[in-house]
């Protein structure tokens, strides 16, 4: 009787081995599978597109195994007054007009447009070949769950499929890695144009129509208008733009910028993304996103001691 005893602790505990082992799968292959399968629905469903303005943008360095790493959370605030978490790192700066592209399926963000760069989250070539390993996983699960299925070994393929559900679980739930874009709350978006006035006093200021005048340069508005030029890719049309038509002298390197007494940072668009008659360094047209709802009153031209501002309202 002892020996029988034996081998049924040895037969019950190789079962045991096993359905671990089957559970351990699951969860492995369902993992990836289920990361694999997001990025495809993502991919393959329909997109839209929310203007917002970042405001917030916090770093973390630690120690890593290869050295240093840097972590980064930028947050911005949509059109709605939603928060949106952005996978941007350091590639825009706080107060920048930006559009994300969301997945209309998970709300997650897809890619970030700015004035001059644009990140992609969502077609990295690694994340290309996770998702195909993805799938090859998935239809040797399937092949595994098949064999698994004959009768006699059930007791193997329930923890199997148990391993699956909770990767699956994990993977694509809020409450695990499949957490959407929008967050609760976020920071106002600063006001540098506020800060700047309180840390450098008044500038001199031309009248509407006026030539601006900064050390040797000097710049004329000639036209004001809202919204994109003609000839433009069609990216900008995503974004709230100024276009203006100017004629300059002497302008060199001197900065034009926009500015208003509201919040955010509206951001130069080199070559009007394009469009023919972008401004040669004598006349033509400079455009700018501007962030939601920013109605700008100024151009301003120069830097620090020699920054003037042409009024445009």
């Amino acid at each position: 009787m002892l020996v029988v005893f034996r081998e049924l602790d040895r037969k019950d505990g190789q079962r045991t081995n096993a359905m671990i082992i089957a559970f351990v799968i699951g969860i492995v292959w369902g993992t990836v599978a289920a990361f694999a399968g997001r990025w495809t629905v993502e991919g393959l469903a329909g997109t839209y597109n929310v203007r917002a303005v970042i405001s917030e943008r916090n770093s973390t360095t630690s120690e890593g195994q290869h050295g240093p790493r840097t972590s980064y959370e930028v947050l911005a605030i949509g059109e709605d007054g939603r928060a949106i978490e952005l996978p941007t790192r350091d590639t825009f700066g706080l107060a920048d007009p930006v559009v994300a592209r969301l997945s209309s399926v998970t709300d997650r963000v897809l890619s970030v447009r700015g004035a001059t760069d644009v990140v992609e989250a969502h077609h990295p070539w690694e994340k290309i070949t996770a998702m195909s390993l993805g799938w090859v996983l998935l239809a040797l699960a399937a092949i595994m769950l098949v064999k698994l299925a004959r009768p006699g070994v059930t007791r193997t393929a329930l923890p199997f499929l148990a391993g699956l559900a909770f990767a699956a679980f994990v993977v694509l739930t809020p409450v695990g890695f499949g957490e959407t874009a929008y967050g609760e709350v976020a920071d106002p978006v600063p006001n540098f144009w506020e800060l700047r006035r309180d840390l450098w006093g008044p500038r001199p200021m031309f009248a509407r129509g006026q030539t601006a005048v900064s050390g040797e340069a000097a710049v004329r508005v000639l036209e004001s208008r809202p919204g994109p030029p003609e000839g433009a890719e069609a990216w900008l049309s995503e974004f709230h733009v100024l276009t203006l038509r100017i004629e300059a002298s002497s302008l060199g390197g001197t900065a034009l910028e926009l500015s208003a007494d509201e919040h955010g940072e509206p951001e130069r668009v080199k070559d009007c993304a394009g469009a023919p008659g972008a401004f040669d360094g004598t006349t033509g047209l400079v455009c700018f996103v501007v962030p939601p709802g920013y109605r700008p009153q100024y151009l301003l031209v120069g830097k620090l001691e020699r920054e003037v501002l042409l009024r445009l309202q």
